[in-house]
């Protein structure tokens, strides 16, 4: 997906796509979105359903527990303010055979990480959308399975009707674009590598 329409994603529907910014240690977001631009209106779409779902999810649990280390909300430095901050909970390891304070081991949490449901990645995978989550609810995972029966029969590089097609790869395609897609597919990694240069 381009840029543009990757950042407005961003940009509109922070508490799903919160993620997109983070390492690839901790989610496939990293990569962005990694389908065709006449997906948008569709990703566009479930997005609009999933936020206020999140936003819900967030409300209902003021206090829920660090999705990073587990620990209560409250154990996190400045908890109440705006951004909590590092996990200043000290555990006992169960698992050791010395006495206090020879078994007590200090989170090492760098920040509280709300445990709200996330996508984890976006993506195009044999000719279909894939919307993965970090966790949610039923409500969400029905919305998401509509959503990703609705793009087999949406072209994926310009968003007109289309259908599942082979062109080496599985793709979901209009009649348009599948005639002139090794024409699409070259001008596409000619882009990609101006961009890279």
């Amino acid at each position: 997906m381009k840029e543009e329409l990757d950042k407005k994603l961003v940009k509109t529907f922070p508490l799903l796509y919160g993620d997109r910014q983070a390492p690839m240690q901790s989610t496939a977001m990293c990569w962005g979105f990694a389908c065709g631009d006449g997906w948008f209106d569709i990703v566009w779409d479930i997005s609009s359903k999933l936020e206020p779902l999140i936003q819900k999810f967030i409300d209902d649990n003021p206090v829920a527990p660090c999705g990073g280390c587990g620990c209560n909300k409250e154990r996190h430095y400045g908890w109440k303010g705006w951004k909590p901050g590092k996990c200043l909970t000290i555990h006992v390891d169960p698992d050791s055979e010395e006495e206090p304070p020879n078994n007590y081991y200090a989170c090492f949490c760098e920040g509280y990480r709300s445990p709200h449901p996330r996508a984890s990645q976006v993506k195009e995978k044999f000719g279909g959308l894939r919307f993965y989550m970090t966790c949610g609810t039923d409500e969400i995972f029905n919305l998401i399975e509509e959503t990703e029966r609705l793009s087999y029969k949406t072209c994926e590089n310009c968003g007109n009707p289309g259908k599942e097609r082979d062109t080496s790869w599985i793709k979901t395609l209009c009649d348009a674009c599948h005639e002139s897609w090794d024409e699409i597919r070259s001008k596409r990694r000619e882009e990609e590598w101006k961009s890279a240069t």
